[in-house]
């Protein structure tokens, strides 16, 4: 009957791409409302951003080279927008994550996005995913939330400071999570000691940012865990810089590599109530050739022996890596790899994370897409068996 169903959502998913050419190309929300532009003029296949939708990005949100022309969000049309997918998905577990197989249509989440100008040099970002009670099998809960609220001062002065302030989703991620091709995550983001904040995870705090001559740089202050208490402050710093070689920002046109350099105090979930320390270090790297991008980042860590046990004899290292590749030959469609690995700590609960995805996109319209998708993900364990997570999904990703 499971097989039976895959078929059938397969069957409709390419029943739907066949009877459904590509149109006009629709309105991106908020900002194609605004500039009458197309999707395609930041996304090379949304949610990516494009050279042009990273330079759009890193100057405010303000049209680079127009800014003495923008209008506040007083003066546009209402900068309100909505994004959600809707679709099959199958999740098979073996080993042992047995009996937690689960399948069916299902809508995936709600995002309400307000972003615009305030004033000159002022723009702003929020996100907000509503709460949804788990009312029902094809809508799964989830919590509300003020995901991002951050406040961009620009060019102050120079095109080398640009100040954000709020809640934001921090430089140090050089691949952005919340604008990826993939529904899986990249493994190494998500990974840390128990109780620990994620790569993956929007922060609250303050970050400088600045760029010019194929420089860019990023260094903030943010808050710490979770299990921070409330007089601990900001505790946690990093910093980030990336050189382009060639043209373009390197997300679609040219060559960036970058660096990435996190320090961090934050107390530990059970056991030692003081202060510990944890290091980050990375090197990424974007590679463009045509349509093709190359993607990869690496990641090493240090954590004080408390974060993970405090009976440990020594401190904690850990490393892990994923290289991802994607090719967009026309407008419509874009397909993506990856591969993720995390060499954990040994003899701790958290062991070693290799995860395998491909699918791919095609768009309908500028805002509306068809995903698919499968990733295999493999935690080695001591166990006998190790177990093994099967994702595959279809559905319509799109945003208004």
């Amino acid at each position: 009957m499971k097989t039976l169903r895959i078929a059938l959502a397969v069957a409709l998913a390419a029943a739907t791409l066949l009877a459904l050419r590509p149109g006009p190309a629709g309105a991106v929300p908020v900002f194609a409302r605004k500039y009458g532009l197309n999707c395609t003029n930041c996304h090379s296949g949304f949610p990516r951003l494009n050279d042009w939708g990273q330079r759009f990005r890193a100057n405010g949100y303000r049209l680079p080279g127009r800014e003495n022309e923008e209008k506040t969000v007083l003066e546009s049309p209402p900068p309100f927008a909505l994004r959600t997918s809707a679709g099959y998905t199958h999740e098979r577990f073996y080993g042992g994550a047995k009996g937690m197989d689960a399948s069916g249509f299902r809508v995936h989440g709600l995002d309400l996005l307000s972003a615009g100008v305030i004033a000159p040099h002022v723009s702003y970002l929020m996100v907000y995913p509503p709460q949804l009670s788990d009312s029902s099998r094809g809508v799964p809960g989830q919590e509300g939330t003020i995901e991002m609220a951050s406040v961009v001062f620009s060019d102050l002065g120079s095109p080398w400071l640009n100040v954000r302030a709020g809640r934001f989703e921090p430089a140090y991620a050089a691949f952005s999570v919340k604008r990826h091709l993939t529904i899986t995550p990249y493994e190494v983001y998500d990974y840390g000691f128990p109780g620990g904040s994620r790569f993956s995870e929007t922060r609250e705090g303050l970050e400088l940012t600045g760029s010019g001559h194929g420089f860019a740089y990023a260094a903030g202050l943010v808050n710490g865990s979770a299990t921070n208490r409330p007089y601990d402050g900001q505790a946690d710093v990093y910093a980030r810089a990336a050189r382009v070689f060639g043209a373009g920002e390197g997300q679609t046109t040219g060559q960036r590599i970058g660096v990435t350099g996190y320090l961090g105090r934050t107390r530990p979930l059970e056991g030692i109530d003081a202060l510990q320390t944890f290091s980050r270090f990375g090197v990424d790297a974007s590679l463009n050739l045509k349509q093709v991008n190359l993607a990869a980042q690496w990641l090493y860590a240090q954590d004080e022996k408390a974060l993970w046990d405090p009976v440990l004899a020594d401190d904690v290292c850990w490393s892990g890596f994923f290289v991802e590749l994607s090719c967009q030959p026309l407008v419509e469609c874009v397909a993506f790899a990856r591969y993720d690995q995390v060499d954990g700590p040994g003899g701790i609960v958290q062991e070693d994370v290799t995860r395998l995805t491909g699918g791919g996109r095609y768009y309908f319209a500028d805002n509306l897409a068809l995903h698919l998708e499968y990733s295999r993900r493999t935690l080695d364990t001591a166990a006998r068996t190790d177990p093994i997570e099967d994702l595959a999904t279809a559905r319509l990703d799109f945003g208004f």
